[in-house]
């Protein structure tokens, strides 16, 4: 899809901190025990809105059909 990612493990600090460090970053996928086992990501975007879990799937599509149509908007509602 040719998306960029940093991985930013426990041993950065906090997840607290480590969302913090990256708060500049368009996308933080937050994937916690819960997440992994469903296949699932949490999204925090730049612009401060946490939503709600979501299959991988969904999110790296939605993200790259953004990135592709190179929208201004950081997500567009499901349709």
């Amino acid at each position: 899809m040719g998306l960029r990612a940093e991985v930013s493990g426990p041993e950065h600090g906090s997840l607290g901190a480590r969302v913090r460090a990256a708060r500049l970053a368009p996308y933080q996928a937050v994937i916690g025990a819960k997440e992994a086992a469903g296949d699932e990501v949490a999204l925090r975007l730049r612009d401060g809105r946490a939503l709600d879990a979501m299959p991988a799937a969904e999110a790296l599509a939605r993200i790259g059909g953004l990135v592709e149509a190179r929208a201004a908007a950081l997500w567009e509602p499901a349709s």
